[in-house]
């Protein structure tokens, strides 16, 4: 079964989700349900659901923030957005952090099982690629007699730390783009599931952190030139939403782009 938590503020949509789908035969179990951003991540905490049906528009916590922090604590589940918010950029900036699905409300049924269905096959695949993967590596080891893991390991991290650098130098040729991690891991041959877990061992931080942080680092150098704009400048390093740049911007650098600019 896969686990579903459903997180809106409005009790009427929570109910309809929950009573006028047969997850059962969808193979699903709501394992949770919850009225805000926070409670929402509680409970995804303890319960670590596979699929997350979601409002990006409620008190207490912005949905893009609330987004990565899902991704954060479960980055192989599926979010399945359902807004009545009609705004394209911010619906592709949700979409570019990781969410799954972006319905607008009012949604059919029909619309959501097949959001659920894809959600599904998505999940299925990357447990496949574990699998696969898992067992590529113990061929490997049975293929050189290892037993003692120190040497293998030692080879594998060199081999892993390659993979990040290649990556990393992908995303800073093509920053400006809007770039996603199946795109990186397409150009490396690697699935995103094994990509993701890369950049969080070597990085610390998820792929999103990691493109943010380095259009960040060309957004500054072109702040220091008079010729471009805040909304140029934006533009330039791959953010279609100028209140989201600003808002990263001032939240990772301490000041607004304009400030930053004018100092």
């Amino acid at each position: 079964m896969f686990g579903v938590v459903i997180i809106d503020d409005e009790y009427v949509i929570r109910e309809g989700i929950r009573k006028t789908i047969d997850w059962d035969t969808l193979g699903c179990e709501i394992v949770g349900e919850a009225e805000d951003g926070e409670e929402g991540l509680e409970i995804i905490r303890h319960k670590k659901p596979d699929i997350i049906i979601t409002d990006i528009r409620m008190p207490g916590i912005d949905g893009l923030d609330m987004i990565k922090k899902i991704k954060d604590l479960k980055d192989d589940c599926r979010i399945i957005i359902i807004t009545g918010f009609r705004d394209f950029a911010y619906a592709q900036e949700a979409v570019h952090l990781g969410a799954f699905r972006f319905l607008l409300k009012p949604t059919k049924n029909s619309e959501l099982i097949e959001a659920v269905n894809e959600a599904k096959y998505e999940i299925q695949k990357d447990r496949e690629e574990k699998e696969y993967y898992g067992h590529l590596e113990k061929q490997i080891k049975q293929y050189y007699g290892i037993s003692d893991n120190s040497n293998y390991e030692g080879q594998e991290n060199e081999y892993q730390s390659l993979y990040i650098s290649k990556a990393i130098e992908y995303m800073q040729e093509n920053y400006h783009k809007n770039l996603t991690l199946q795109e990186v891991a397409d150009h490396l041959y690697v699935s995103t599931w094994h990509l993701s877990k890369l950049f969080k061992k070597y990085t610390g931080s998820n792929f999103v952190d990691v493109l943010n942080s380095i259009r960040l680092g060309e957004a500054k150098k072109l702040l220091k030139d008079p010729r471009y704009r805040v909304y140029e400048v934006a533009n330039a390093v791959g953010f279609t939403d100028v209140a989201y740049f600003s808002r990263l911007f001032k939240k990772n650098i301490g000041l607004t782009p304009g400030e930053y600019k004018n100092k």
